[in-house]
């Protein structure tokens, strides 16, 4: 795991010292092309909302810097403006290149009702749902399918409701153990250097803050407990914090803000970089642990196999997205439900300098391919927005595509990439914890 942090820092550098096209040159492989005599028969996309505004208090977030945190346009946790827009281009790019797998047509309406959407209730997954339509459809966006507004949809936030006391046990006990451990030497670098941001100082160098803040990283109580909204244990402690602070000076980056603004002008896009290792690292030790993986992504993972059952059959199935005929699925959702399907499967990446990293819009894609036999097999994807195509708002092209990379699943014996169906349906089964499958939202 400590490996795995410094490696994913020395990409960091390796892809500003190569101008942010490090990782994507190295995955040039089809997006989505045809794969010989193979046919496309569906796609799954689990997808994160675009670009947000902070999802802490504004107070919150001052009590623990020297300087008050820019205000966004927007209210807490709100998809942004520009997050809609970089979701449209998302939706469009994604048009071009499943056509040119010939399961749409390039342009039109008349397969508008073989794309179906789920979405999470929050405003910023609902709005990513419809920007991504928009942009897949224009003119004629199909509806954004959620639960009631008042309802907590088990998908995307699993509970300690109904499960196993000893599947909770395990979390209540894993997460303190992580949070009382040691922070090591790269992280510790990592962390001082985001408390000297706070402080309105350059990374490296100390200086004189204009005020004292009333918290600070390093000082934070080392704690785990269990979410308010009813969700499994959370970490509370200085690495949690500085991932915390490190993802929202990444939202500030993909918003535009004006670099005297994103960290208060002392994060560039370099620091930025070395900063998100944090994130990653965080989101390691919780959503890709096993017993928190397996808690809270169970449900979706049983979806999504489902669905893609479903097309196998071209039969109703339980428990499925959409209806049998359906082309291409989007569950738009948030970054810990892709890291937590992502471990279920033991699949891990490296794009834009990153490893495991879930920028805005992150797209974890479950493709359905039918040979001229008629066998099955299912190829794992996954694609993102670089840190420039965010900032830049570059249009996404087929020549000019976001990163992206198919995936290997470990115990699939991969055919040409993909996973044969029945290995595939296997590895699913062996990884979920059906007793930890809750009523679902999707229908």
């Amino acid at each position: 795991m400590r490996n795995k942090f410094a490696w994913a820092t020395l990409l960091a550098c390796m892809c500003v010292l190569t101008g942010g096209h490090y990782a994507a040159q190295s995955v040039k492989t089809a997006v989505a092309g045809s794969r010989g005599g193979d046919n496309l028969k569906l796609v799954v996309i689990l997808s994160r909302h675009g670009t947000r505004s902070s999802t802490w208090p504004q107070e919150r977030l001052d009590s623990y810097s020297a300087q008050p945190w820019p205000k966004w346009s927007v209210p807490t946790g709100y998809l942004t403006s520009r997050g809609y827009d970089q979701m449209k281009l998302f939706g469009s790019f994604d048009r071009a290149s499943l056509a040119e797998a010939g399961l749409f047509a390039a342009h039109g309406c008349e397969d508008a009702s073989m794309l179906y959407i789920w979405a999470d209730t929050d405003q910023r997954t609902m709005a990513s749902g419809n920007a991504f339509a928009e942009g897949f459809f224009p003119g004629c966006p199909p509806e954004v399918h959620t639960v009631a507004a008042d309802e907590r949809d088990p998908l995307f936030h699993s509970t300690s409701a109904g499960m196993k006391p000893a599947a909770t046990n395990a979390a209540s006990t894993q997460l303190p153990k992580r949070a009382a451990t040691q922070i090591d030497p790269m992280q510790r670098e990592l962390i001082e250097e985001m408390q000297h941001v706070l402080l309105g100082c350059a990374p490296k160098i100390s200086c004189t803050p204009v005020r004292a803040p009333t918290l600070t990283l390093l000082g934070a109580n080392v704690a785990a407990v269990r979410g308010t909204d009813g969700s499994m244990f959370k970490a509370q402690d200085p690495l949690a914090l500085a991932s915390s602070f490190a993802e929202d000076m990444l939202l500030q980056y993909a918003d535009g803000m004006p670099m005297d603004q994103v960290g208060w002008g002392k994060v560039d896009e370099a620091q930025l970089r070395r900063f998100l290792a944090l994130h990653t690292e965080n989101f390691e030790q919780t959503h890709r642990t096993p017993v928190q993986a397996r808690l809270q992504a169970s449900n979706m993972l049983l979806h999504i196999t489902h669905t893609l059952q479903q097309a196998v059959e071209q039969q109703p199935v339980p428990d499925a997205f959409g209806p049998p005929n359906t082309k291409l699925i989007l569950i738009a959702g948030h970054d810990s439900n892709i890291a937590e399907v992502a471990a279920l499967l033991e699949i891990h990446w490296s794009l834009d300098g990153r490893t495991d990293d879930t920028p805005p819009g992150t797209e974890l894609a479950f493709e359905l391919w039918q040979d001229e036999h008629g066998t099955y097999s299912v190829r794992v994807t996954v694609a993102m927005q670089t840190l420039r195509q965010l900032r830049e708002m570059q249009d996404l092209r087929l020549a000019t595509p976001p990163a992206h990379a198919t995936l290997s699943v470990r115990g699939c014996n991969l055919r040409e990439g993909g996973c044969p169906w029945a290995g595939f349906l296997r590895i699913a089964g062996h990884a979920m914890d059906r007793s930890d499958v809750s009523a679902a939202g999707a229908k």
